[in-house]
């Protein structure tokens, strides 16, 4: 798998540097599959974070072993709004309303639908997001079942 992390053919986006709203991606040639969707005033550090979960457990986007193992896939952070204003204390600021209007219009398969929550239970995460590479023709449809459960290195 390779990973896009806010490039753009200008080198790294300047937007990520600040704050706004992001959002994750699983891309294979010109199939896009939403995977999260986040807000933060400083995106690139909170997008680290989200990278190091990932290596460490792919479940975290949904994803399996042998999808990191496939380098025809490109898990893609960008920058979908950049926001000037503070963020709220409370939470309910243009972050907050531009972060789950985004959820809403993108409908990212890790989440709820309305709310900026993961879905905790990781094996429907993982479902979710594996019944969606096979629809979207980025998996085969078929697994060895003596295969299935291994990690390989």
């Amino acid at each position: 798998m390779k990973i896009k992390f806010f490039e753009t053919e200008n080198g790294l986006d300047i937007r990520a540097t600040e704050g706004g709203v992001y959002q994750v991606e699983l891309v294979k040639d010109n199939i896009r599959i939403c995977l999260y969707i986040g807000e933060s005033v400083w995106i690139a550090s909170r997008c680290g974070t989200h990278l190091y979960s990932f290596i460490n457990d792919p479940g975290y986007f949904g994803l399996k072993q042998e999808d990191i193992n496939n380098d025809e896939l490109t898990l893609e952070f960008s920058v979908i709004d950049k926001i000037e204003s503070k963020k709220s204390v409370l939470g309910r600021s243009s972050y907050k309303e531009a972060e789950l209007q985004a959820i809403k219009n993108n409908e990212p398969l890790t989440q709820l639908k309305t709310s900026d929550r993961q879905i905790r239970n990781v094996d429907e995460k993982i479902k979710k997001v594996q019944d969606k590479m096979k629809e979207m023709g980025l998996k085969n449809n078929t697994v060895n079942p003596d295969l299935s459960h291994k990690h390989f290195a």
